[in-house]
């Protein structure tokens, strides 16, 4: 454990070795060293605790809503500051990515406002997510730099996702690990996204790049770790529990993961029959995933002691953290513009009514809207805004990602159902092609699926990703795309023009 290191200042280093030497191939990918300069804190005690903290799937959840049990940014910032705070623990904080897409609060800014409290709240490292592309690998790009900043903050952390191979065939768009001092150890984290994610992006938002099977590229790295001197080893994947490879447990200290969206604690197998644990920390902030090493003296190592998922709103008190919030006011009175909607500041755009659902409403169940009935009247808006202009006899959309409360609408409520940039498209296909179609339509008065003439063409309003995941081979042409026109401004405009309670009954 007694160490005596060369720190290096930030950097990116790319592997030596493998297939480097080859022309043939693509290079390694590149590492992150010592991204903050941190110094070891000496020579580390007899029951000293490095406690990792892990957050996968927030999907923006940067505002408090007790109701839907998320705690919001600054109170699971107060939460860790607490963890901080505990006698003889050093925090790691990892996030195995969808951080950013899924409120109004991120989108609007692409992420940029959570990356701002990211690095307030020192993140690691995060592994990048299949919803990181939503806003197309140029602004991923850029997105990752900007973490990368330490001239944006004080504090920098990497995207990690060693395993993408981008169009010119290289592996160089995230990093495969980072590696830091914290207290007396040294730790590292591994990160990437599973190939099995890839079909859940839009395909021509990733044309040209692919998702490489992670296993021998995090074993090879976690060799190379250990060789070098990490205590600690950590694995962050975006990916469903059950498709991590059990061999990687045999080189790694504890895994974490995302995509299902689970409050999920499992176990594999590791080095000499050691528990390794595997962590998926469910969404928007509702648990947090918690693993305990403590350094054993007699060992000169550190041995898991616990792990676990905790709901941070169920410790008392909770305090929110003063730089994170402050961040979070900076952006809600800034003014702001998503397509064609736009508001003095972002706090009136979340709050000002639009519309009105009752629970007189023949979409509402009790005081809830159903996810699947808010996506029935969006499909209905969007049929009712198209029919004369283009001529559909139907309009589809795949899925609403939030259900409602009966009551005000407001454009907040809109985004988070609606949070994707999907082009609105029109197309043709022919009653052959639509009666294949397997998502969500509704038709206009006096059709239906089956009503179809099998030769004949019709027109249907959907999205970008429909027509580019879902139903690729069930239509013939593209007639428009409105390229800037996503679903949620569609709805936005239908409940405007509305101007009553339960414009779709």
């Amino acid at each position: 454990m007694k160490k005596s290191l060369i720190l290096l200042p930030l950097v990116a280093l790319f592997l030596v070795g493998c297939n480097g030497d080859n022309n043939d191939g693509p290079l390694p990918p590149p590492v992150v060293v010592d991204p903050n300069n941190e110094q070891l804190s000496g020579q580390p005690k007899d029951g000293d605790i490095i406690k990792i903290i892990h957050m996968n799937d927030t999907h923006g959840a940067i505002e408090y809503l007790p109701d839907a049990n998320e705690p919001g940014m600054a109170r699971v910032a107060g939460y860790v500051n607490a963890k901080r705070a505990e006698e003889k623990t050093d925090v790691v904080l990892v996030s195995s990515g969808d951080m950013f897409q899924g409120s109004l609060d991120s989108n609007i800014n692409q992420g940029k406002l959570m990356i701002d409290i990211m690095k307030e709240m020192r993140f690691d490292s995060m592994s990048i997510g299949n919803h990181e592309f939503d806003w197309g690998p140029d602004v991923l790009s850029d997105n990752a730099a900007y973490a990368m900043n330490l001239e944006e903050g004080d504090w920098a952390f990497p995207f990690l996702s060693g395993n993408i191979l981008n169009p010119e065939g290289q592996y160089d768009f995230g990093y495969l690990s980072t590696t830091f001092n914290r207290g007396g150890a040294r730790v590292s984290v591994i990160g990437s996204i599973d190939s099995g994610v890839y079909n859940s992006i839009d395909a021509a938002v990733v044309e040209g790049f692919s998702f490489e099977n992670a296993t021998n590229m995090v074993i090879a790295e976690a060799e190379r770790l250990r060789v070098a001197g990490s205590d600690i080893i950590i694995y962050s994947t975006h990916d469903a529990n059950k498709e991590v490879d059990s061999k990687i447990a045999l080189y790694v200290d504890a895994v974490f993961t995302g995509h299902s969206h689970y409050d999920s604690i499992a176990t594999m197998v590791g080095a000499d029959s050691k528990v390794v644990p595997v962590i998926e920390s469910f969404e928007n902030g509702k648990v947090l995933g918690e693993v305990d090493f403590v350094y054993d003296a007699e060992s000169d190592s550190y041995q898991l002691d616990s792990y676990k998922n905790i709901n941070p709103l169920s410790v008392t008190p909770l305090v929110e953290d003063e730089g994170v919030k402050a961040i979070y006011d900076l952006y809600l009175d800034s003014p702001v513009q998503d397509g064609p909607v736009s508001s003095d500041s972002l706090r009136a755009l979340k709050t000002d009514k639009i519309g009105e659902i009752t629970s007189e409403s023949d979409f509402a169940s009790g005081d809830v809207i159903s996810s699947s009935n808010v996506r029935k009247m969006f499909i209905i808006a969007q049929l009712e805004a198209y029919i004369d202009e283009y001529d559909v006899i139907a309009s589809s959309y795949n899925e609403a990602r939030s259900s409602w409360a009966v009551g005000d609408i407001t454009y907040s409520d809109i985004y988070k159902a609606f949070p994707f940039d999907n082009a609105t498209v029109v197309v043709e296909a022919t009653g052959s092609q639509l009666r294949r179609w397997n998502t969500a339509m509704e038709f206009a008065a006096g059709n239906d699926k089956y009503s179809l003439t099998p030769s004949t063409m019709y027109r249907v309003v959907t999205s970008s990703f429909v027509i580019n995941n879902k139903e690729s081979y069930n239509y013939t042409s593209i007639v428009h795309t409105d390229e800037n026109l996503f679903q949620r401004h569609v709805f936005y405009q239908a409940f405007i023009d509305a101007g009553a309670p339960n414009p779709w009954g």
